[in-house]
């Protein structure tokens, strides 16, 4: 079992491009293999919403995106933290433009339809790199996700949880299942982080 610290992930995450691999790839393969794992879940076209930051956590989800509508799922993507969006999550906002089944909505036109109901919820807020307490803002939309009827899913360690510490706001994201990106981070493996994390599945995306 591979246990990594957010600045070990950063370490990682280098030596990988410096091998080769870009981090335009990395996200790629981050994103497709949490939808993969998702599709083998849910193997018929659902209705889900995935909530964005403007970083590259948000990115992971926006490439989740793309790869559950090109399976005739209905995904809605709305971003809650801006939209000055990193590089890489802006690239990957651009190539949803045009495709079918997507919809870009604003936060405010998502927490009427989760009242409505999603059949999955992705969380894609903030990455590893959290710690503290969140944003007014935010805590209010970790809040009304966090009463979604549908499957809640973490992209790597839900918003709100410390990666490294395991501390957590009160407001934290609470998944029923977290997909941990090439390592488990030693959040996942705490006592509180167990409880908010639900299931952690460690996928590869290609980092040793």
């Amino acid at each position: 079992m591979k246990i990594y610290t957010a600045a070990q992930m950063r370490l990682h995450e280098q030596q990988a491009v410096e091998q080769g691999t870009s981090f335009e790839q990395l996200m790629e393969h981050a994103g497709q293999a949490a939808a993969a794992d998702l599709l083998q879940r849910r193997p018929h076209p659902a209705h889900s919403l995935i909530v964005c930051g403007k970083g590259n956590n948000g990115g992971d989800g926006l490439v989740m995106a793309r790869a559950l509508q090109a399976h005739g799922w209905q995904v809605d993507v709305t971003a809650v933290c801006g939209h000055e969006f990193s590089e890489l999550a802006a690239l990957n906002l651009g190539r949803l433009n045009g495709l079918p089944n997507v919809a870009l909505i604003d936060w405010e036109m998502a927490s009427r339809r989760l009242a409505q109901g999603y059949d999955v919820v992705v969380e894609g807020i903030f990455g590893t790199g959290f710690n503290g307490k969140l944003p007014e803002a935010i805590a209010e939309v970790c809040a009304c996700l966090n009463h979604s009827d549908g499957l809640k899913i973490a992209l790597d360690i839900p918003t709100g949880l410390s990666c490294d510490s395991g501390e957590a706001d009160e407001q934290t994201f609470r998944a029923d299942v977290t997909y941990a990106f090439a390592a488990y981070k030693p959040a996942h493996l705490s006592a509180q982080g167990r409880r908010l994390c639900g299931e952690v599945v460690c996928l590869d995306i290609g980092i040793d």
